[in-house]
């Protein structure tokens, strides 16, 4: 017996990987952009993930024009009132008043359409006000975070958060049970409970590092963050599922709403003097030129565009094709390329990469188990698995499917049997009427 039994991948399992190698550019090339101790820094980083959004409309406007063939639902429409009037014309021998009430059918089922038509557009502009919110919130607290700690003069060393992966997971499957209705089985209990031990050492390890008050307003912020966008990819999940809208309008979508809200909160600073990294204080928006000194940002910032919105859409196929845990997965190895730079580039010791890299091992092992890539086939972990469950479902159906053929098989044995005593039956009756055919020619003759 397999102790271990791994699932069958398909292309939707690329996704992960193609993450991963994404996550891996994106964290490269920002390594490599010039950097600048000015609050504008911020600004101008949220700016271009917020208008990354937008690139949506060249894929939106590739499937359009790809569209335009297949017919569409007014032409369908006239097609089938010329089909009725075809039919009306040529079956003229139909009365007045038949065809009257033929054309004037009324159907209950295209107000029946109608009403969820439009209650579900009630809830897709709902929710992805919703989604933005808690995508402009979680992009710009950050934002507000550094403008607190600049105008108070605070110095925050601002430590390497080791537990928010794990956040991001736990915080993900709560929302998950409680809004997606999420079922939790024996095999989730054992990784969730894997994860709870390593979340509990993280965040004392996180704690140790703490060197003033302040930090810990920092690191509440990045757990508050992490929330914040597990809100979003629950209520992201609804929308991408259940209501059926791709990736592509869902970011574009979003950053419309996105951008509004960020326009808004932006006309603040107009009026607003905020210190540079010398403590000079003057309009934020003028200092835009201290990013782009090195010509070389210019390029990089480009590229940067647009893989934002390469990694955000690839997250969202993940979330529209698996769950929004799935895209846990997806964390980690994002979390474990950022160990490998670090390493190869000398930024942490031997003995911390080891220990980290056994750390993220087994939480990618735990996760693979969680979402039923790896299936433990032992102490019943396996009972309530998608693969499991499909067994046991072509199990049943081969045992209707035969029980069916033997309940045939013995209609098909009556049918005979029936029809052998129909025939002995018949032969009985011709035999009755000829004794009584008989008898009467007797007492005729006599």
């Amino acid at each position: 017996m397999k102790y271990l039994i791994i699932s069958e991948l398909n292309r939707n399992h690329f996704l992960f990987l193609s993450y991963f190698i994404i996550a891996t550019i994106k964290m490269i090339v920002k390594r490599y952009i010039t950097s600048t101790d000015d609050i504008i820094k911020t600004f101008h980083d949220y700016y271009i993930d917020s208008l990354s959004d937008f690139l949506s409309i060249i894929p939106l406007i590739i499937i359009k024009v790809r569209s335009k063939g297949l017919p569409r639902n007014d032409q369908i429409e006239n097609e089938v009132k010329s089909i009725e009037k075809i039919y009306l014309t040529e079956n003229a021998s139909v009365s007045k008043s038949r065809a009257e009430s033929s054309v004037n059918i009324e159907y209950i089922y295209s107000d029946i359409n109608e009403k969820i038509y439009q209650r579900r557009i009630k809830r897709i502009i709902k929710l992805t006000i919703v989604v933005s919110i808690f995508e402009f919130l979680a992009c710009y607290l950050n934002v507000t975070y550094n403008i607190i700690t600049k105008s108070g003069n605070f110095i925050i060393k601002k430590i390497k958060i080791n537990s928010i992966m794990l956040f991001n997971i736990f915080s993900k499957w709560a929302l998950s049970v409680v809004i997606l209705r999420l079922a939790i089985y024996k095999h989730h209990y054992l990784c969730l409970g894997i994860n709870s031990v390593f979340l509990i050492g993280l965040v004392i390890y996180d704690i140790l590092g703490i060197e003033n008050n302040e930090s810990y307003f920092y690191l509440f912020m990045k757990i508050l963050k992490v929330i914040l966008y597990s809100f979003e990819d629950v209520f992201a999940k609804i929308l991408l599922s259940i209501d059926s809208i791709s990736p592509y309008i869902y970011l574009f979508y979003r950053g419309i709403c996105v951008n509004i809200l960020a326009l808004l909160y932006s006309v603040i600073f107009i009026f607003i003097k905020l210190p540079d990294e010398n403590g000079v204080k003057s309009i934020v928006f003028t200092r835009f030129g201290k990013i782009y000194k090195n010509k070389l940002n210019i390029l990089l910032y480009i590229l940067l565009f647009f893989i934002e919105y390469v990694l955000n859409l690839n997250l969202y196929f993940i979330i529209d094709k698996f769950s929004p845990i799935h895209f846990a997965v997806a964390s980690i190895m994002e979390n474990f390329g950022s160990l490998l730079i670090s390493i190869i580039r000398g930024e942490i010791g031997i003995s911390e990469f080891f220990i980290k890299l056994a750390i993220y091992f087994i939480l990618i092992l735990a996760a693979l188990v969680y979402n039923e890539f790896i299936i433990l086939n032992f102490c019943g972990f396996q009972k309530h698995t998608k693969a499991s469950l499909l067994k046991m479902a072509n199990i049943e159906k081969n045992n209707s499917i035969s029980i069916s053929n033997n309940n045939n098989d013995n209609d098909l044995f009556s049918e005979d049997e029936i029809d052998k005593n129909e025939i002995i039956n018949n032969e009985e009756n011709l035999n009755l009427n000829n004794d009584d055919e008989s008898k009467e020619n007797n007492l005729i003759e006599n």
